[in-house]
């Protein structure tokens, strides 16, 4: 199955150089969808013009971000100059503490294709 992601140009750069192996999102109805093996196709954020086709090689589940942080590396997300206090506010910039606390948090591992 494919999916469609907007991402803003920072991370949408770090997965296209390999720096970022896990884009995470809350496990919402439509991540929920998501298997090992899918495709997703990122497209950067403002424009939408430019697409990162990667592959889908792991799905791992947290009950929350403070989980997920204290379980990944914090630089296989992207973040390896942040501690992790800081990249919990990065994520709720995005996200209300609510609305993790009903769907959880999806770390998707993707392989650039």
């Amino acid at each position: 199955m494919k999916h469609e992601m907007k991402i803003r140009s920072i991370y949408f750069d770090k997965i296209k150089s390999g720096e970022k192996n896990y884009e995470i999102r809350l496990n919402d109805e439509k991540r929920k969808l998501i298997d090992v093996g899918d495709i997703i196709i990122f497209k950067r954020e403002p424009e939408l013009k430019e697409e990162l086709i990667t592959e889908v090689k792991d799905l791992v589940y947290f009950n929350s971000f403070d989980e997920m942080l204290n379980t990944l590396p914090i630089k296989k997300i992207g973040f390896q100059d942040l501690d992790k206090e800081s990249v919990k506010k990065i994520y709720y910039q995005f996200y209300s503490k609510e609305a993790e606390k009903q769907c959880g948090v999806v770390a998707i591992k993707v392989k650039v294709l």
